[in-house]
């Protein structure tokens, strides 16, 4: 799993609902080595190596440790700074320095503002425990029981670049494909991306899409997805044109070069 905020994220969402067994027997407690003892920070330590996250979040059972931790490396964060998902925050019930609870801040939130959080060993209310409760729960914090942020150099997700289709390739390959021999190619990448969506949209049949032959069957689809779009008559000649072709390839996934 990469190594970035929204996997630190996934692996605690799948933990959000899971409870402890009789005097915090907690899975987490297992794999840390540690088990029967309040488990908030294990989860996290947890979550973190789950998520290929360790080196940056840390593995720790004793929140004050945590938090000199990411100072000792510049990344704390004061309490009422604005937040970014992923970060872990930290709390203290009494207003005091030292931190009691720790979680994971769930989604982007300004300065002062309440924090989403997903946290363990806590409690689903307001009423029990909120540091030595019964399981992990979705939170939402105010900033009076925060003591700062630890800020874990996550590494940036990559966005996959969208490939390109070239209009008047897909225009020729649609009149030369259907009259040359079965299978013929003329511009079999452009096709190809072209046929995934329409197999996508119901109009290809997977036998014939990826074949990268914008024969008669493809260009029955691509008629079938223009009608989709309200095109009716000669317009829904399943040939591609700039307006249908853009906007098959917003909503699949690729750009048009016209």
């Amino acid at each position: 799993m990469a190594s970035t905020a929204a996997a630190m994220l996934k692996a605690a969402a799948a933990d959000v609902g899971y409870k402890e067994g009789k005097n915090n027997d907690t899975k987490h407690g297992r794999w840390y080595g540690l088990n029967f003892n309040p488990w908030c920070d294990m989860a996290v330590s947890m979550w973190a190596d789950q998520s290929g996250n360790a080196d940056v979040v840390g593995k720790f059972a004793y929140c004050p440790s945590h938090v000199n931790w990411f100072k000792e490396r510049n990344q704390w964060v004061s309490r009422n700074s604005a937040v970014k998902a992923g970060d872990i925050v930290f709390f203290t019930w009494d207003g005091g320095p030292v931190a009691d609870h720790v979680g994971v801040v769930t989604e982007d939130a300004p300065a002062g503002a309440d924090v989403k959080t997903i946290e363990a060993n806590t409690s689903a209310g307001t009423a029990g425990s909120q540091g030595n409760g019964d399981g992990v729960y979705r939170r939402t914090r105010g900033r009076n029981v925060i003591l700062g942020f630890g800020r874990p150099a996550y590494k940036k997700a990559v966005t996959p670049s969208k490939p390109t289709v070239d209009l008047s390739e897909l225009i020729r390959a649609a009149k030369l494909d259907p009259k040359a021999a079965q299978g013929h190619q003329t511009y079999a990448a452009g096709v190809k991306v072209v046929e995934a969506a329409l197999k996508a949209e119901g109009f290809l049949a997977a036998k014939y899409a990826g074949d990268g032959s914008f024969g008669t069957t493809t260009v029955e689809a691509y008629r079938k997805w223009q009608k989709a779009l309200g095109y009716k008559g000669a317009d829904a000649d399943g040939i591609p044109g700039t307006t249908s072709l853009t906007r098959l390839g917003a909503k699949h996934g690729f750009n048009v070069k016209p």
